[in-house]
């Protein structure tokens, strides 16, 4: 087996090429919602989708377990149980999913009390809830779809769908809010485009699987106790990180109030662009784990978890810097002054993203074997201790103080215990590896960071000059990146990766 997951290079394009375009297209269409509905419908807007994803956790897990059993049996050319583990998850979540549908209307009548909406906004705020709830309730056993296509390690089959469903809201958005339209024209458009792709998602693994895997004979009780021993604990995991991600903006609306969450929001989605940019090759090694557990190869497994940790740790580090160094005038030029609070909003979460890389990949690669257990365990810490500094911190220091109480979590879980126990659990020696990603980024992140806090100095104004200082700090960093991140042999298959693929254009 290779150290990297199958199909690696497509895969991993698939995935950025969709988070490209989300992310353009959130750069884009979070100004016009901002502007077009208004801070307090916008920040309504962001209260309803984070507080709706928590019912995400009535999966349960069973999604996510379902990749490593369809990875398994596509490794070992069983499509009999990659139907079975289809329509037994599927089966298993149609009753949460119908559970949460009757419970929409309950749920949108309580919101408006919850976060005292303005009574101008609070029709459109239930119905909103509902809507919203009603397609979560669909995307809950439907969802085991997209994790078939994972588990098949079909990425991009899974990203054609997700791509053309965010190209289709955001315009669909744009034309609501230019004529005029609101947020209950904004939810409808959104949940409409999000059914169809689950329909679309769905069709693509009834081809792979040669016959629809939803057949009433495929459902195998037998395979029910495997995959709840499994999904329980991917479960807690999902708990812990709603908590920890997704709890901040409601952390945030109520003590701070409704338009200081939309500011918060602003932030926290301009940090994505570390994991948006981790995500993408990350994900492709819990499938490819899980292949190698079938095999039971140790020294894959070993130089599985280094070269996907030393992948996560030189894309995340260089964005990291870029985030921590031009979120104030980024921020200024993309949704104006008022929004400055988010800053170190910015700063803090970005830099929580870089904590979480570096770990990541062993987390994937534990799952993969099947260890769920400790993760688990360590990620409801994480949770327990970052929503205690949340609340203490937002009530001292404000909005930035959740996003701080965020960053001394990871670090103290993440790195300070998750990681010693992956490395022994994949026989690595953690020093070893702390060493090595120290010697191979720790030079080039401290140049880009120079260049960085050099360009600030000059005054940057304008999206251009924000978008041609990170050019300028990212081929910093990668001048010196590929002579200390990449070893001769490494160096020498990038050079001649490079020429063939210029003999290529040059023969077209």
């Amino acid at each position: 087996m290779s150290t990297l997951p199958t199909r690696f290079r497509r895969n991993a394009l698939a995935n950025y090429a969709n988070s490209f375009v989300t992310l353009a297209l959130a750069l884009i269409v979070t100004p016009i919602l901002v502007r077009g509905l208004g801070k307090e419908a916008y920040g309504t807007w962001v209260l309803v989708t984070s507080l709706v994803l928590y019912f995400d956790l009535l999966k349960f897990g069973f999604s996510k377990a379902a990749i490593k059993y369809v990875a398994e049996g596509n490794a070992i050319g069983d499509l009999d149980r990659v139907r079975r583990t289809i329509a037994t998850s599927c089966a298993a979540l149609s009753v949460p999913g119908l559970a949460l549908m009757l419970a929409a209307p309950g749920l949108a009548f309580l919101f408006p009390m919850l976060f005292h909406v303005s009574p101008n906004l609070k029709h459109a705020a239930m119905i909103l809830v509902a809507l919203s709830v009603i397609d979560l309730a669909v995307a809950i056993p439907a969802d085991t779809f997209g994790s078939a296509l994972s588990g098949f390690q079909r990425f991009e089959l899974l990203n054609a769908t997700l791509t053309a469903t965010a190209l289709a809201q955001a315009v669909a958005w744009t034309v609501i809010v230019a004529l005029g339209g609101g947020l209950i024209a904004v939810g409808v458009a959104g949940v409409s485009l999000s059914l169809l792709s689950q329909v679309a998602r769905y069709l693509i693994v009834r081809h792979l699987c040669g016959v629809p895997p939803l057949r009433r004979r495929y459902v195998d009780r037998a395979l029910f106790k495997p995959l709840v021993s499994m999904s329980g604990w991917i479960a807690l995991t999902d708990f812990a990180e709603f908590v920890i991600g997704g709890l901040d903006p409601i952390v945030v609306g109520l003590i701070a109030g409704v338009p200081q969450a939309g500011v918060y929001a602003v932030g926290s989605k301009l940090a994505a662009l570390t994991e948006r940019f981790t995500t993408p090759l990350l994900t492709l090694f819990f499938p490819h784990a899980s292949e190698l557990s079938t095999s039971g190869e140790k020294e894959s497994i070993r130089a599985t978890l280094i070269a996907g940790t030393r992948i996560a740790v030189a894309v995340a580090t260089p964005l990291t810097i870029v985030l921590g160094v031009l979120a104030r005038p980024a921020i200024r030029s993309w949704v104006g002054p008022s929004f400055g609070d988010a800053a170190l909003v910015v700063v803090f979460l970005s830099t929580t993203a870089l904590v979480y890389a570096v770990a990541q990949t062993g987390v994937l690669v534990l799952r993969g074997l099947g260890d769920v257990k400790f993760p688990a365990r360590i990620n409801l810490f994480e949770a327990v201790v970052n929503l205690s500094l949340s609340v203490a911190l937002c009530k001292t220091i404000g909005i930035k103080g959740v996003a701080l109480g965020t960053l001394i979590a990871a670090v103290l879980t993440q790195l300070m215990i998750l990681l010693p126990y992956i490395c022994r659990r994949t026989g690595v020696r953690f020093h070893s590896l702390i060493v090595l990603l120290a010697r191979q980024f720790l030079l080039p992140a401290a140049l880009a960071l120079g260049v960085g806090l050099l360009l600030l100095a000059t005054g940057l104004s304008g999206i251009v000059d924000v978008i041609l200082a990170g050019v300028a700090i990212l081929v910093a960093y990668a001048a010196i990146a590929v002579i200390t991140a990449l070893s001769a042999a490494e160096r020498r298959a990038l050079l001649d990766y490079l020429r063939k693929r210029k003999r290529g254009r040059l023969a077209q």
